[in-house]
């Protein structure tokens, strides 16, 4: 590669650096194309992409970045992900991946500006979807709501009940009278 070549690479990784919202950084030892491709088609999917890098070259990309606390796993053959969406989703198809291929090592992460270990980007995939999150937020709102709205309501309908029982135990004529 060229040092235009070069230039232009470490420009477009240092574009990819400020885009993402969340990077997983992971080695690769033997990978056949139909095996990356597949990856790749899994990280589109949730609006993230992998990149084989040259260690120099993300290195100088990540210069003057909070990216930069990366350096020390940026050896061997290296590949990052990057989010551009949803990190968490990003962290499960990583780790999926590297479980299910022995060839694919994860690292580290790197997710709001701190540096993930390969044990938190493993943990990190374990949280719900936003999606689930969300729903068990508006689910916990929700029962919230019924609970207080049924809590109001049970006096006067106490008071109804107590008023009713005692209309029943008097004769017709007192009520009326």
């Amino acid at each position: 590669m060229n040092k235009i070549g070069k230039a232009e690479s470490v420009e477009a990784l240092k574009a990819a650096i400020a885009a993402q919202r969340g990077a997983v950084v992971a080695e690769y030892r033997g990978l056949k194309v139909l095996e990356i491709t597949a990856l790749r088609k899994k990280l589109r999917a949730i609006d993230a992409e992998i990149r084989v890098v040259k260690n120099t070259l993300i290195r100088r990309a990540a210069e003057g970045t909070p990216f930069e606390m990366l350096s020390a796993h940026f050896t061997g053959p290296t590949a990052v992900a990057f989010s551009h969406g949803d990190p968490v989703a990003m962290a499960k198809v990583m780790k999926e991946f590297a479980a299910a291929s022995p060839k694919v090592t994860l690292r580290a992460g790197f997710v709001e500006g701190k540096v993930l270990s390969a044990k938190d980007v493993e943990i990190l995939a374990s949280v719900p979807s936003r999606e689930v999150l969300l729903s068990r937020l508006v689910g916990g709102l929700a029962s919230s709501i019924t609970r207080l709205t049924r809590a109001l309501a049970e006096p006067p309908r106490k008071l109804v009940y107590v008023i009713e029982s005692i209309r029943k135990q008097k004769p017709a004529e007192t009520v009326a009278g």
